[in-house]
């Protein structure tokens, strides 16, 4: 692994996770006082989802990644720094107790920021078969 292509990856985890965040604030801004918070987080994940699979679009095909198994590594490695993340924002930028932190990602309580992640890994493989136009 090349000092290039690793700086272009964190180019990419830089990108989704700056896209993640407007997606966090659009939610808390639009959607949490007209639906709820559980419904906004959970209206959301669309839109971020679509977010990361379109910068993976766009972005992927610089890294040079050819196999599938090199961009199911990616998309896992971008989920874990997603999800890592998460965790440092909410914890040391937003103040959250661990407790809540931790909800977040408990799909049994309905919150579905277990499952993004879980999809966010797809999101490179993904967008490396949709057609180019």
């Amino acid at each position: 692994m090349t000092a290039s292509l690793i700086l272009h990856v964190a180019g990419l985890f830089v990108l989704v996770a700056a896209s993640e965040m407007l997606n966090g604030i659009a939610r808390t801004v639009f959607l949490n006082r007209r639906v709820g918070v559980v419904n906004a987080k959970r209206i959301s994940l669309l839109p971020a989802l679509a977010l990361c699979l379109l910068i993976c679009y766009y972005y992927v095909p610089f890294l040079h990644i050819r196999t599938d198994t090199g961009l199911l590594v990616l998309g896992v490695s971008l989920s874990l720094f997603m999800g890592m993340f998460d965790i440092v924002v909410a914890r040391f930028i937003v103040k959250a107790r661990w407790e809540t932190i931790m909800d977040d990602f408990n799909i049994r309580k309905g919150n579905l920021l277990g499952l993004g992640m879980a999809a966010m890994a797809f999101c490179p493989l993904l967008a490396s078969r949709i057609e180019r136009f």
